[in-house]
């Protein structure tokens, strides 16, 4: 797989090498320009253009990592934070790439920032095909796609994490396809370009889950314990709405979803505090589904 290279992304990775260098020791703009092959203008622009702003120091002929300039009242520099920890889960590869640039800015900070991201790890491979896969978004080019045994000319259109697995989403004729990234055997990029609906992308953002079908749409109501109504509260469902609150302290949400299995692993993950209100159907398979497990586990 011939991998795409643009300018941005070089900018990116050699911006994430001067973090690393000055990090580790003072040097000066000549010194960092030889170490990476490039102009010490380039290297001037980088670091009077970015990293002066996330902790980048001149002392005389020399550059370093000040931590005591990072603002820990920055919004922007504590969502950096955040983005650090959640490479660190990601993979040792993703992390490595990311961890450089981000390192000079988060290390600074005073805030006790902790993310139990748990996704599938990402492996090189894995992320020279996300670059690949994001130009070709990008400039909107059909590809052909090796997935297993069998291969699928697409209209690629997002690449999304679900319950931590990634995948690609892409357009096969008229039907919206989900392949699992890292099961993807290799990608061809066809001069042939593609349109989207807009209002496809808008239905995407509202996915719960791999099992999202944009085509198909239903109402889900659930009863919601008092015990367990906050984490409802904070964290609510795409399309949640909360339709009342009862003298208990219980409440009942409604849930747009596009699939079954968008909502049954949640409803089993909150069992005994959830209840399926409607429709019908959703909590008899359910309860058919519960007692098929306890009839197997008495024997």
């Amino acid at each position: 797989m011939k991998k795409i290279q643009k300018e941005p992304n070089e900018r990116f990775w050699r911006i994430n090498e001067i973090c690393k260098l000055i990090a580790k020791t003072p040097l000066s703009t000549s010194q960092i320009a030889d170490k990476l092959g490039v102009s010490e203008r380039t290297i001037q622009r980088d670091l009077n253009g970015v990293l002066v702003k996330y902790g980048a120091v001149r002392n005389g002929r020399l550059w370093s990592i000040d931590e005591s300039k990072i603002d820990p009242k920055d919004e922007n520099q504590i969502i950096l934070a955040v983005l650090d920890k959640m490479a660190k889960n990601v993979g040792a590869e993703f992390y490595s790439k990311a961890h450089g640039l981000l390192k000079g800015i988060s290390e600074g900070l005073n805030h006790p920032i902790f993310v139990s991201l748990s996704a599938e790890k990402l492996e090189k491979k894995d992320i020279e095909l996300i670059e690949n896969l994001e130009n070709v978004i990008a400039s909107r080019n059909e590809i052909e796609l090796l997935y297993f045994s069998k291969t699928h000319r697409l209209s690629p259109i997002k690449i999304a994490l679900f319950d931590g697995f990634w995948y690609l989403l892409a357009m096969a004729g008229e039907k919206l396809k989900k392949f699992h990234l890292k099961s993807i055997k290799e990608i061809k990029i066809l001069p042939s370009k593609f349109k989207i609906d807009e209002s496809l992308e808008n239905r995407i953002k509202s996915a719960n889950s791999a099992w999202f079908d944009p085509e198909k749409s239903f109402i889900v109501r659930l009863w919601i314990d008092k015990v367990v109504k906050k984490y409802f509260e904070r964290k609510p469902l795409p399309n949640q709405q909360i339709m009342c609150e009862n003298e208990d302290g219980s409440i009942e949400i409604e849930v747009q979803v596009t699939h079954i299995m968008e909502i049954k692993p949640l409803v089993f993950y909150y069992l005994p505090h959830i209840k399926v209100i409607e429709p019908s159907s959703l909590a008899d398979d359910i309860l058919a589904e519960m007692e098929r497990y306890i009839k197997e586990i008495r024997g």
